[in-house]
């Protein structure tokens, strides 16, 4: 089934006033080119000619532009278990919820309107959601039932059908000539370097652009527990938690990029060295270091010297505004909320709210706009958050570490990567991403076509307005400057 529509462009007045069209509204920037949009399932299976499951996409394709000349990017978010609602109608689609803009949640129903910092000025869009996730399940066998979907469930049997998807719409379409671009957020941003790789070696797609939005890493050396002999994983934290104690005015560095350039020196060096050393230190030297990681993250220096300089996610969240009863939310620490369990100082006192709340956001408005706008009409639910999924994932594979980016870009010298972060992503930090990969990018070709950019913001800190408007202007000049 495959079902399309087609959208006029937006007009914008003289003073910026927002005109309706198609039951959406909200003031832009600017004039959203002349699009179409579609919305259906395409079959996929380990073996092509036998499919076993049915993947849902949402396209959007330019009208009337060079097919050889205008790129299409394939987006998916990332959980696992995760639908592509999310970076579809919060972040880069053409149509996007009313927000305050500052980074919080609308309160529900929230509504949409069109997005004037959509990536569909400089690229053709699809958003794909893997088994499991969204609409996309699995077909019925030869018995009539639908098949066991946990074998998509893992690494390895997500990345081939993602890479299944891209090679048949591109035939379908009629788009092997096109640039080729993929975005990928979270556990996303794990498929984007995996597919970086493995799309050029099984199955000759040669990719163009590849996005991480907070992108998460496989780092054997980051498994919990915080044990108090590491070193990566505090050092790479400290950073964020600094960005996020200077956003409430509550540490020694200013609020600004040349306070978190200051947080990132000591990390790497003032800090990463006393954590090494604590054990050679006398007490009067053990006290001042604490003072100074205590000034730098706004806690008491006598937790973090309970905690030996290491202060991780939980215990940071639930302490740095006790005073106030409130607890940090673990995505986005410049989001804070009122802590149900005060008492509990060393774990969350509730489980985040953009894993809560922020689905249940989204899925009004885009539910309606499938149906009504896009015209697709089904009773099957759609699945924003799969945790059963996320839950039986089978992580064991070679793949999906920062050593196949550093390969992909190594290998295909017309593919270029932008890794994007906010600053204050607790569950993704950013300095992490960089750490990584400015350890396995090694030549000097690879490197120059690696790049990165933060922004205020959490894990989805295209929900600041203007976050996702310079990040959007970042990855469209990204997209135009060649290799």
């Amino acid at each position: 089934m495959h079902v399309s529509i087609r959208r006029r462009g937006l007009v914008i007045l003289a003073l910026g006033l927002a005109v309706w069209l198609a039951g959406a509204s909200g003031a832009v920037a600017q004039k959203l080119p002349d699009y179409k949009a579609s919305a259906g399932m395409l079959k996929i299976g380990k073996d092509p000619e036998r499919p076993d499951a049915e993947i849902f996409h949402v396209a959007y394709t330019l009208k009337g532009a060079d097919p050889a000349k205008r790129p299409v990017t394939f987006v998916f978010n990332g959980g696992p278990g995760a639908a592509s609602i999310y970076l579809h109608i919060a972040a880069i689609g053409p149509k996007t919820i009313v927000t305050a803009g500052d980074g919080s949640f609308p309160a529900s129903p929230a509504r949409l309107e069109d997005n004037p910092d959509s990536w569909i000025p400089f690229t053709d869009l699809v958003f794909i959601d893997p088994v499991g996730t969204g609409y996309s399940r699995m077909l019925p066998g030869p018995d009539g039932k639908p098949g066991d979907p946990k074998t998509y469930y893992g690494v390895d049997s997500d990345l081939n059908a993602i890479a299944g998807f891209i090679r048949l719409w591109l035939t379908v379409n009629k788009r092997w000539g096109s640039p080729k671009a993929i975005a990928g957020e979270s556990y996303g941003g794990l498929r984007v370097v995996a597919l970086s790789r493995i799309l050029t070696e099984q199955y000759g797609i040669n990719l163009n652009r590849a996005v991480l939005m907070s992108p998460e890493w496989k780092v054997p050396s980051l498994a919990e527990p915080f044990p108090s002999y590491d070193l990566l994983h505090a050092a790479t934290l400290l950073p964020t938690q600094a960005a996020i104690a200077a956003h409430y005015g509550m540490s020694t560095i200013k609020n600004d990029a040349a306070g978190y350039k200051a947080a990132e020196d000591y990390a790497l060096t003032g800090y990463l060295n006393g954590l090494a050393t604590l054990g050679r230190m006398n007490a009067q030297e053990q006290s001042a270091f604490y003072a100074k990681v205590g000034g730098l993250i706004g806690l008491d220096p006598a937790l973090v010297a309970v905690n030996r300089g290491r202060i991780g996610e939980a215990l940071f969240s639930t302490n740095l505004l006790a005073a106030q009863g409130k607890v940090l939310d673990f995505y986005d620490g410049a989001q804070a909320s009122d802590n149900p369990t005060p008492e509990k100082r060393d774990e969350l006192g509730v489980l985040t709210r953009t894993i809560n709340i922020f689905a249940g956001v989204l899925l009004s408005p885009f539910m309606d706009y499938v149906q009504k706008d896009l015209g697709y009409a089904t009773e099957r639910p759609y699945t924003t958050l799969n945790l059963e999924a996320n839950a039986l994932w089978d992580r064991k594979s070679r793949l999906v570490g920062p050593e196949d980016l550093a390969i992909a870009l190594t290998q295909n010298t017309d593919l270029k990567a932008l890794v994007l972060h906010g600053y204050h992503d607790m569950g993704a930090n950013y300095f992490l991403s960089r750490y990584l990969l400015e350890q396995t990018v090694r030549s000097p070709s690879a490197r120059s076509r690696l790049s990165f950019r933060t922004y205020p913001g959490g894990h989805m800190f295209y929900l600041r307005k203007n976050s996702r408007a310079e990040s959007a202007a970042d990855v469209h000049r990204f997209f135009e400057t060649p290799p």
